[in-house]
């Protein structure tokens, strides 16, 4: 089986790095890829903003199998355009990818499927939304309703806060992403993640994880795309789970279903476990990032099977196997992330950390003559496996001190949560 994989970052390298394990794989190619990536792939240089020329590939290198991993090409609908020439695609049509494009569209569902969920309401006049604060309450949450790179979330503590976040979207902040906004309740709980693949009908849970958003030790400082995380979370017991896929994924599926935009790929629920219940924070429509590299790391059954029965109607409604271990990864960003990240700085001893058992997925880095450098603001992810989370994270961290990264930083705390539970 020929499959494209599209993306270029940790999460990529990881789907990446399993796909090729598998022995139903013929050629995987990679669009456009990672120098991590390219030790698995043969990578094509395509940017993910011209489906034409994707299709045009697609077509010409007979794939069986196309596998969207970020958000964006799936939000303009790259998937309907290969689903329409008769290509199989892991990943949501447009209208379904509003899940995440759209906190909005995300709300209505929630109401229309009776989805546990923070109490909200939706503005594009900046007045209104001001006006409507006192309902909610401080602290109070105002989201971008669109994709704004994982920044659109404000958790205003103060009256003046939420009502300068107001103006910041509305204002154009966040470009089009913040032209309408959503006021949401804040709940209070532990945040964790659950995953689930989906063809349209038949839905399986995939895993458990755990993110880590703040830049700092203790979860400190400002948001960030993930700098690391777990898998599984004891958080998220098995009856918890059951919850979540009866009382939110599975009736979030149906309703797509209903909706005529049937949901397939792998649905990714963020979750707050409040006191009462599991309530769904959002949904994104893709693996997430670096919760992706943990999940890969504990599968325990071929992916590309798992992928093509999503994108082809023939999911089964079975148990997803896993390795009796946690998987923990530790995120090695370039120094100043998330403002402006330092990029150009050596990385070496890379191969020191894999020999030791580790998997250092790139998520952004670029092959220079002198060696490899940093390209991104999240470069690496070291991650590693154990008999138990704390196993786990003493590996990872293993592995993070053999690479020589002057000019990156990382948390030091990544798994603290779980470990504190004993």
């Amino acid at each position: 089986m020929n499959v494209l994989l599209l993306g270029s970052g940790g999460r990529e390298h990881a789907l990446a790095w399993k796909l090729a394990q598998s022995p139903l794989l013929g050629t995987l190619y990679a669009a456009p890829g990672n120098p991590g990536i390219g030790h698995h792939a043969a990578l094509v240089p395509l940017p993910l903003s011209d489906q034409a020329a994707i299709l045009d590939f697609a077509r010409e290198a007979e794939i069986d199998l196309v596998v969207i991993g970020p958000e964006q090409p799936l939000v303009e609908g790259l998937a309907d355009t290969l689903r329409t020439a008769g290509i199989a695609v892991f990943g949501p049509s447009k209208a379904a990818a509003q899940l995440e494009g759209s906190k909005g569209f995300t709300k209505a569902l929630c109401d229309r499927a009776n989805v546990p969920t923070a109490a909200y309401a939706a503005f594009t006049n900046a007045a209104e939304a001001k006006a409507a604060l006192p309902r909610f309450g401080l602290p109070v949450v105002i989201k971008a309703d669109g994709l704004a790179a994982g920044k659109g979330v404000i958790i205003a503590i103060s009256r003046e806060e939420a009502e300068a976040a107001i103006d910041d979207m509305i204002g154009g902040r966040f470009g089009s992403a913040g032209a309408s906004l959503v006021i949401e309740e804040f709940l209070e709980g532990e945040e964790v993640s659950l995953f689930a693949l989906s063809d349209g009908k038949t839905v399986v849970a995939l895993g458990s994880a755990q993110d880590h958003k703040r830049v700092g030790d203790g979860d400190t400082g400002p948001n960030t795309g993930g700098m690391g995380a777990y898998s599984p979370t004891r958080a998220l017991t098995p009856e918890l789970e059951a919850r979540v896929m009866a009382e939110i994924v599975r009736p979030s599926i149906a309703g797509m279903a209903e909706a005529g935009m049937p949901f397939t790929g792998v649905l990714f629920a963020g979750l707050m476990l409040t006191a009462q219940g599991p309530k769904l924070i959002e949904y994104n429509v893709r693996f997430g990032d670096p919760e992706c590299q943990v999940l890969m790391m504990r599968l325990d059954e071929d992916l590309l099977p798992l992928l093509h029965a999503a994108a082809t109607a023939t999911l089964e409604d079975r148990p997803i196997r896993w390795k009796d271990k946690a998987a923990l990864t530790v995120v090695m960003a370039a120094n100043n992330y998330p403002d402006t990240p330092e990029t150009g700085g050596a990385i070496r001893g890379v191969d020191i950390a894999t020999a030791n058992g580790a998997q250092v997925f790139h998520a952004g880095t670029r092959a220079e003559a002198s060696g490899l450098v940093a390209a991104g603001g999240r470069v690496l992810a070291v991650t590693a496996l154990g008999d138990s989370v704390a196993e786990a994270q003493a590996a990872a961290y293993r592995a993070v001190d053999s690479i020589d990264f002057p000019t990156g930083f990382c948390r030091r705390d990544i798994g603290w949560r779980e470990i504190a539970r004993g």
